[in-house]
């Protein structure tokens, strides 16, 4: 017997059989065993001595550098973890063949990252952030090729580009999409996450590392810079517009959205997501070919709507619907 429901902490609580499995919670929960997806901040948290982890040895790392220290993994019995495709170390739980928490999870290649790898299940719990269909993103080739004739055209003028994702997962992409412009310079944040992929086979070029008190020691342009997301508000971007008139260009699956890159205050924004969109949310289902399909995070009750529709019995696990002030800080 499963039976899924949100715990006090935040996360999943999973009974199947005789054990309980803690999913992605916010703190330490009274569990068999605590999962653990992947290493950005809003799925990690500071783990007790008794907890028994669940995750992949890449996300220990990227969790201590990120000051969560956590035990080693281990091993159980009747779960196998699966490639989730969201970004380094990042996995999805297959329990037994029966139970499938995704996590956060990516529907398609992006450079270096593979798409998802799924088995069928009777349970599938799946993360919903982009579910709703206005999130169908374009493909990655295309948005590569938009992205290097704006810069073409900055270079020409001599005007710096930023580019901006999340510190873990999307910087690492664009430092990748990217590295063929020079000089290329890599926030010290992102540096410190290009490292750690280095350290683990990813090609990820060397470029100059900047820290935020050198932002106004840089050259005059043209430059490329990977950097975290910044508001236009901030210190650091106010210095980047006015002594280099640098263009700033902003990459989130929210980007769909023009209000999302109006309220960062980027000059540009491009569809670029480590998660999967509407689309890709539905093949996920139709790969897993559950019996019950829960759905988290994001539009969970319209994708669940959705999918019943399509003839799956679905339900969220919560009746929480985010918007995009929840997305302006996660990383």
């Amino acid at each position: 017997m499963v039976t899924v429901s949100l715990s006090s902490t935040g996360g999943i609580l999973v009974r199947y059989g005789r054990r309980t499995f803690s999913m992605d919670p916010k703190s330490s929960e009274n569990a068999d065993y605590t999962f653990v997806s992947h290493a950005h901040s809003d799925h990690l948290h500071i783990v007790s001595e008794k907890e028994r982890i669940i995750s992949s040895r890449e996300t220990v790392q990227l969790a201590s550098e990120r000051g969560f220290k956590m035990k080693e993994p281990e091993e159980v019995e009747g779960v196998e973890l699966l490639d989730s495709g969201h970004i380094l170390g990042s996995r999805s739980i297959n329990i037994e063949d029966e139970v499938i928490y995704t996590g956060d999870i990516a529907g398609r290649e992006r450079a270096f990252m593979k798409r998802c790898r799924l088995k069928h299940a009777r349970v599938l719990i799946m993360e919903t952030t982009y579910g709703s269909p206005e999130y169908v993103f374009p493909p990655t080739a295309s948005v590569i090729k938009q992205v290097n004739s704006l810069i073409s055209s900055c270079y020409d003028k001599g005007m710096p580009v930023v580019l901006m994702g999340y510190t873990l997962g999307k910087a690492q992409l664009l430092s990748y999409m990217f590295s063929s412009w020079k000089p290329i310079f890599f926030h010290e944040s992102v540096e410190k996450i290009n490292a750690i992929y280095r350290k683990n086979g990813i090609n990820i070029q060397n470029g100059i590392t900047v820290r935020n008190s050198e932002i106004e020691s840089l050259p005059e342009g043209p430059w490329l810079m990977i950097s975290p997301v910044m508001n236009s508000k901030s210190t650091q971007v106010k210095v980047l517009k006015k002594k280099y008139n640098a263009v700033t260009v902003l990459f989130s699956g929210w980007a769909i959205s023009r209000e999302y890159v109006k309220s960062v205050g980027a000059d540009y924004g491009f569809p670029i997501s480590d998660h999967s969109d509407f689309r890709e949310l539905l093949q996920i289902v139709g790969d897993v070919s559950p019996d019950v399909v829960y759905t988290t995070h994001g539009f969970s009750e319209r994708f669940s709507r959705i999918l019943k529709k399509e003839g799956f019995d679905s339900k969220p696990v919560e009746s929480y619907q985010s918007t995009l002030h929840d997305h302006l800080t996660e990383d």
